[in-house]
């Protein structure tokens, strides 16, 4: 945080008494006590957006720190100063009960301790309130203390270049710590680095080793990848009795790429019970595809007697997340 820059603008705002409070963050005296009142003195909490009162609430409570988190407090100090400088558009609402208000302060203020199972879970909390840049410092933090989920965090953000730039030996350095470890999906993320021959030389047999590993763990998409590996010989010989099997227990553990796979199967060989019954799976899920296909089975009677309320009803839940089929066979209908 530049204390000058802020420190003017803060007078430029009318907020010239807070001049000194700046000289003495600046002189790194006890930082805390002056950001405090300055918190208390010059924000209107009213006006922050609701992700910036997060960090208002939690940056106010905080009693202590260690100094090896400091540029994270300056950092979160200079996120609500410059919201108080200048106003964003932000319009982001988070509800939020008082107790889970009190649990993310707690979380905060452990963190800045540096209880790296804290730091883990703020991490978190900021990337499901969609602020990744405030998430990756402390996945970060926690990686330090050697967490595999934090590994794993810093592995997706290295490979999808959110917040940082997009770096596959990063990746593939967190993903292999992380499944090092045991860590499910970062066992299947690092035998999709194998199989796709990102950052490292192609090798789908070892890849179909990681990813049964993953799949013995319970991830889905693990479990999918393998059925497509036995179905076209990816790494091994081609074995349709255990693609299928693979793909079933995908469908089983919750995936509905596997479970309207299977729907489609069905419908191919005339089992529309069977094919009803996946696109279900699918559907009570909330998976738009699902969604369609299942209104396709009660408007063409497939495995069920041709019902159009039903389908519409269906084909709504699908149209209104923008599946593009179900707009058009609700115009038809």
């Amino acid at each position: 945080m530049n204390i000058e820059q802020m420190k003017l603008a803060f007078t430029k705002k009318g907020y010239g008494d807070a001049s000194e409070l700046f000289d003495d963050i600046g002189r790194n005296k006890d930082i805390l006590k002056p950001i405090q009142t300055i918190l208390n003195q010059f924000v209107k909490e009213s006006t922050l957006p609701d992700d910036i009162h997060i960090l208002y609430i939690q940056l106010n409570a905080l009693t202590t720190f260690h100094k090896k988190w400091k540029t994270i407090l300056l950092r979160d100090t200079e996120t609500i100063f410059k919201e108080v400088i200048s106003p964003s558009d932000d319009t982001s609402v988070i509800y939020f009960s008082d107790a889970e208000a009190k649990e993310v302060v707690q979380i905060y203020a452990e963190a800045m301790k540096g209880e790296s199972d804290s730091q883990l879970e703020l991490g978190k909390f900021y990337k499901s309130i969609q602020r990744d840049e405030w998430a990756f410092p402390w996945y970060k933090a926690a990686a330090q203390a050697g967490n595999p989920d934090a590994y794993y965090w810093l592995g997706n953000y290295y490979f999808d270049g959110v917040v940082v730039e997009r770096d596959l030996e990063k990746t593939y350095h967190y993903y292999k710590k992380a499944a090092s470890m045991g860590h499910p999906d970062a066992l299947n993320n690092y035998a999709d680095m194998y199989l796709r021959g990102e950052y490292v030389e192609k090798n789908t047999k070892h890849a179909i080793e990681l990813f049964k590993m993953a799949a013995d763990k319970g991830v889905p998409e693990a479990m999918y990848t393998l059925g497509y590996m036995y179905e076209n010989g990816v790494g091994t010989e081609v074995d349709s009795e255990e693609s299928r099997y693979w793909f079933t227990q995908s469908a089983l553990s919750g995936d509905v790429f596997a479970a309207n796979r299977l729907g489609h199967e069905a419908v191919e060989k005339g089992e529309g019970t069977e094919a009803i019954h996946w696109y279900t799976m699918a559907a009570e899920k909330h998976d738009p595809y699902g969604e369609f296909n299942l209104g396709l089975c009660y408007e063409n009677g497939i495995g069920t007697p041709i019902n159009l309320k039903k389908a519409k009803y269906w084909y709504q839940k699908s149209a209104l997340k923008g599946d593009e089929q179900a707009k058009e066979r609700l115009k038809h209908l």
